[in-house]
C-alpha cells in the first residue's frame, strides 16, 4: 500500500470517527434540547410569562395541552426501557468497533450506521418544531413578537453562560 493510500484511509477513518462522535454528541444534546424545550414549557406555563405576554386562561390551557402532548411523544420515541437503550448504544458501539477494525473500510456500512443514529435525532427535532409551531399559533401577533424578543434575550444569556 502506498503512503497516499494509507494516508487517505487514515483521513477517512478520522473523518468517520469525528462524524460518529458528532452524531453521538447530537444525540447527547437531544437531552439538552429536551431540557431547553422543558425550560420553554416551564416558562410559558409560568405566571411570569402569563403576565408578560398577557396570556388568557384559554391560551394557558392550550399551551399546557401542547406541552403535555410533546412530552408524551418524546417519551414514546425515547422509550421507557433503560436497558433497551443501553443495549442499543452497546450495539452501535460494537458496529463502530467492527467497522474501524476491519481490514478494509466499508463506506456503505459507515453511512448506514450514521443514518441509523441520525434518523432518531430528526424525529426529536420534528416533534420540537411542531410544538414550537403550535405554540406560536396559540399566541396573537403582539404576543409572538414579545415572545421572540424574550427568546433572543434568553439565547444571549445562555451563550454568555456557556462562554464562562
Amino acid at each position: 500500500m502506498t503512503k497516499v493510500n494509507t494516508l487517505s484511509k487514515l483521513v477517512l477513518i478520522c473523518g468517520l470517527a469525528t462524524a460518529t462522535l458528532g452524531a453521538g454528541s447530537v444525540l447527547a444534546k437531544g437531552d439538552m434540547h429536551k431540557k431547553q424545550g422543558h425550560s420553554q414549557a416551564r416558562f410559558l406555563l409560568s405566571e411570569r410569562a402569563a403576565d408578560k405576554l398577557n396570556l388568557t386562561d384559554e391560551q394557558q390551557t392550550k399551551l399546557k395541552t401542547i406541552f403535555e402532548a410533546q412530552k408524551t411523544q418524546m417519551k414514546a420515541l425515547k422509550g421507557d426501557d433503560k436497558e433497551a437503550r443501553k443495549a442499543e448504544r452497546e450495539a452501535h458501539k460494537a458496529k463502530m468497533d467492527a467497522l474501524l477494525s476491519a481490514a478494509t473500510f466499508d463506506e456503505n456500512a459507515a453511512k448506514e450506521i450514521l443514518n441509523e443514529r441520525h434518523e432518531k435525532g430528526v424525529e426529536f427535532g420534528l416533534i420540537k418544531l411542531k410544538t414550537q409551531h403550535q405554540v406560536l399559533q396559540v399566541l396573537n401577533a403582539e404576543q409572538q413578537e414579545k415572545f421572540k424578543k424574550m427568546q433572543k434575550r434568553m439565547g444571549k444569556k445562555k451563550q454568555r453562560k456557556q462562554k464562562d
